[in-house]
Formats: structure tokens, C-alpha cells, sequence
């Protein structure tokens, strides 16, 4: 017979061997591999590995990306605190900072971690900090950033030094809540040539914006500008415009100017930019036909003659138009039948090319139901449909589901989405509806309340159309992604 204490010994040995075993593959992972390990875990957890070996010990001190945010009070300690400790031993390079805190800290620390990584390489720089007054003042050391490829600053003043010659290598601008006058952000903006994508939002002691910029691809500008001035602007493919405040002749001046764009291929006009155009097109279609335009997204009052007719001939300016995303704006309801002879008189319009349509705000008035129904009429290509209810959808009159000619403006459709439907009498009429006519309905309703009540409903809805694909999904939940594409150290 074995000696026990000789067996407990010999597998206590082969426990450790594997363990050992276990830590040399960790150990042996490539730098790469070690790095996104490291970057899905909270600072804590992140230094907890350097107990593992010695080989560990400093790894998560070498991360390439660093990301600091409200999460980090998590830790129990203040965010300057945290920023100053990790800066200080980070042994590696520096190639993204992030902070973004509602917790400000001193302007003199934020000072003292630009200076910091004024000595590296850093390619992406953000700096957020929420609810500040006053704001922060970008520390002049900053505009020494050679390297940067991303700028994103919220809640900040900018106000570069007189020898500031530009980021030569900056491809994509984030601009929020900042302080910057026109002529330093026009001076900005041509200083960098290779800029590809700029986001303005909501700038302050600004009312004029001139863009001078070769690369640009992507544009995005939100707030209350009187003009946007475009100059060198010829490879824009994305457009997307949001003016709180709009003077009719800088929108119908910039809607043309959009159009003559040779490669544009996705225009958003929010807000009431649509609004202020009007007149501007309604006569003849624009100069030029648009013919790289796919996307197409509007916010437009279907009681107002004159922004239908403005729509209307924006689509048939766009020949290559595949999608429409429309937003009902509410406008003085009327029952006039104003804009249905309208739509009567444009039917002999085909849209070819359109494809799928967006429809969100939907309430069920005659207005919105025409305007549809001539979409659906005039688009013998439309395959996908999704039409999100507004929240105050009550006691809406859908008789003209009984309306055969309506019913087969529904035949071409492949599949139908409804979304932020709260259960009403009408919302349910109207998907039964689409059941009796629609090959695929996909239902999302507005909560988890309204999600059983549905749900019960389910055995109906079959029950009326047995040929029909019927999808119940969960209510919406919105999680905000992250773009971050490196590995990043989240703190």
C-alpha cells in the first residue's frame, strides 16, 4: 500500500505544476492579446494582476489607451487622484487620453496631465468635462500635440496661441458646449488638411461657421447658427444639419449648395431647416439632379402644403434615393383636405429606387396617413417599412383601413416593423391591418407592461392572418456604444 502523506504531497506537486503550467500561457500571450485582457477590466481589478507574477506586474501600466470617467469614484478615490497615480506610472507609450467627468476637477491638474502628455505621441485626445462654470480654458501646452489624429472637447474655451500652425495630421474635430469665436475655428479647421469628419454642437459666441476643408467626408452642425459657409467642401458624403435658429435664405442657399455636392450620399436635415426652406424648391427641381444620394432624412409638419411639396422635390431631385427617414413634427391640425389633393396631383411621380422607409412620431391623422399612402403608391420598389408611434396616439380614427385602395398601396412590402406602440384600440386595429396585408410584421412595443399585454394579444393576431410572419421583440433598450478601437485602460 502507497504512503498516504506520499500520494498528498505528489498531487499537491502536480496542483502547483498546473497552476504553473496555467500561469506560463498568461504569461506567454502575446502583448496584443495581454492588452484587451486588461482593458474590459476596472482599474482595480486591473492592478490586482500584477500579483500573478512578475511578469504581470507592471502589464497593465503599458496599456496604449487610457479612459477616465465618473466610474472611476467607484474606487473610492477623487478622479485627480486616480489620474495623477496612473500617469505616474504608466511606463508605456500614450497613444489615447480620455476624461470625461461631471466631477471637475482642478484646471490646474488637467494643465498638469497636458503637459504630461505633451512628451508622447498622443493620436486621440477627449476631454468632457460636464457642467462647468467657468469653463475650462485649453492649456496653451496643448496646442503643441503634433500627432493628434482625434479631437473631442465639451465645455471648454479654445483660444489657441498667435503661433499656432494647425494638427497636420488631425482627421476627425468634436467640438461641444465649446467657447470659440468664427474666425479661430475657421483658422482651425483650414490649418488641418487632412480633416475628414467635424461634429459642431451648440458652440457658443459663434453665429457664423466657414468650413475649409479638402478632406472633409462626414459634417455635423448642431445649434443656433445664422450661417454655415462651405468653401472646398467637394468630397462631403455625409451631411447631417440642426439649426435651432435658420434665416430662410441661409438654408435655401445651403440646401442647394448640399445638392450640388457630387458625392453626397446621406443628407439629415433636423429641426425646422426644412421649414425655412420651403419656396426654394417648389417650382422646378433643383438644378442638378443628386445622383449619388441614398439616405435621405427629414423632420416634416404633414399639414404644411408647402414642406410637402419641398420634400416631394427633394426626393425627385435625389434619382438614387434607397431610404427615407422621416420625423413627424406636430403642426396645426386641419381637416381641410388641402394637402390630400396635393398628393392626388404628384401620384403620377415614381420614386424607383426607394427601398426602405422610416416613419417616427406616427400618430394616425389623416395627414401622416396620406402622406404614406402616396409614398407606398409612388414607390413600387418599397420592400421594408417601420412606422414608430408617437406617445400621445389616444382615440385616432383608422377607418381608412377599411379603404381597399389603400390596403393594396401594402402589397409590395416584405417586412413591417412597428415600434413604441402603447396598446390603444387604434394601434391594435392598425396591426391586424398590416397582418392582412404584410408577408413579415415585427412588433416592438413601448414597455415591458405593454410587451404582456401584446403578448396575450398574439393568439388574435394569428388568428386573422395565418399566412403572415409574426416577431414580438422585447422593449427597446438604448445602450450607447463605444468607439473606442484600441485597447483602452477604463478607470
Amino acid at each position: 500500500m502507497s504512503d498516504p502523506k506520499k500520494t498528498i504531497q505528489s498531487n499537491s506537486c502536480l496542483i502547483k505544476k498546473k497552476k504553473m503550467d496555467q500561469l506560463d500561457k498568461l504569461s506567454n500571450l502575446p502583448t496584443g492579446v495581454t492588452h484587451q485582457i486588461l482593458s474590459y477590466l476596472p482599474i482595480k481589478q486591473a492592478v490586482r494582476t500584477s500579483i500573478l507574477s512578475s511578469d504581470w506586474r507592471y502589464k497593465w501600466a503599458q496599456l496604449p489607451c487610457l479612459v477616465f470617467d465618473d466610474r472611476t469614484h467607484r474606487s473610492g478615490y477623487p478622479i485627480a487622484k486616480v489620474v495623477d497615480h496612473v500617469l505616474l506610472l504608466h511606463s508605456g507609450r500614450i497613444d489615447t487620453f480620455k476624461l470625461s467627468t461631471f466631477n471637475y476637477p482642478a484646471a490646474r491638474d488637467i494643465d498638469k496631465w497636458i503637459s504630461h502628455l505633451s512628451r508622447s505621441n498622443v493620436k486621440v485626445f477627449v476631454l468632457k468635462v460636464w457642467e462647468l462654470l467657468p469653463r475650462y480654458n485649453v492649456f496653451s501646452c496643448f496646442f503643441s500635440f503634433k500627432d493628434l489624429t482625434h479631437l473631442e472637447l465639451c465645455n471648454c474655451l479654445l483660444k489657441p496661441p498667435t503661433t499656432f500652425k494647425g494638427f497636420r495630421m488631425l482627421k476627425s474635430l468634436h467640438l461641444q458646449e465649446v467657447i470659440v469665436s468664427g474666425h479661430v475655428l475657421g483658422k482651425l479647421i483650414a490649418c488641418c488638411p487632412q480633416l475628414e469628419r467635424i461634429i459642431l454642437c451648440d458652440l457658443k459666441g459663434i453665429t457664423d461657421v466657414t468650413i475649409d476643408a479638402p478632406s472633409i467626408r462626414f459634417l455635423r452642425v448642431r445649434g443656433s447658427f445664422e450661417d454655415v459657409l462651405l468653401a472646398n467642401t467637394l468630397n462631403l458624403v455625409d451631411v447631417s444639419i440642426d439649426w435651432k435658429q435658420v434665416s430662410t435664405i441661409s438654408s435655401s442657399k445651403l440646401l442647394r449648395y448640399f445638392f450640388e455636392l457630387p458625392r453626397i450620399e446621406r443628407l439629415t436635415l433636423k429641426d425646422g431647416f426644412l421649414e425655412y426652406a420651403v419656396g426654394s424648391l417648389t417650382k422646378n427641381l433643383l438644378p442638378t439632379p443628386c445622383l449619388c444620394l441614398k439616405f435621405l432624412s427629414i423632420r416634416i409638419c404633414l399639414n404644411n402644403l408647402d414642406e410637402i411639396s419641398t420634400a416631394i422635390h427633394l426626393m425627385r431631385s435625389a434619382p438614387a434615393l434607397q431610404e427615407l427617414d422621416i420625423l413627424v413634427r406636430k403642426g396645426e391640425e386641419t381637416n381641410d383636405g388641402k394637402a390630400t389633393y396635393c398628393l392626388i396631383d404628384k401620384q403620377n411621380w415614381e420614386f424607383t429606387q426607394l427601398q426602405r422607409m422610416k416613419v417616427t412620431g406616427f400618430s394616425g391623422v389623416k395627414a401622416e396617413v396620406d402622406f404614406i399612402e402616396f409614398l407606398l403608391l409612388t414607390s413600387p420598389g418599397l420592400q421594408e417599412l417601420e412606422i414608430s408611434f408617437c406617445q400621445d396616439v389616444k382615440k385616432v380614427d383608422f377607418s381608412w383601413l377599411d379603404d381597399n385602395q389603400k390596403t393594396c398601396a401594402f402589397t409590395q412590402l416584405l417586412v413591417v416593423k412597428v415600434t413604441g406602440f402603447s396598446g390603444v384600440r387604434a394601434e391594435v386595429d392598425f396591426i391586424r391591418f398590416l397582418l392582412s396585408s404584410t408577408s413579415k410584421v415585427i412588433l416592438q412595443p413601448a414597455s415591458v407592461k405593454v410587451y404582456w399585454d401584446v403578448f396575450k394579444l398574439l393568439p388574435v393576431f394569428r388568428r386573422d392572418s395565418l399566412h403572415a410572419d409574426l416577431k414580438l421583440l422585447g422593449p427597446s433598450i438604448h445602450v450607447q456604444d463605444s468607439d473606442d478601437s484600441s485597447f483602452c485602460l477604463r478607470l
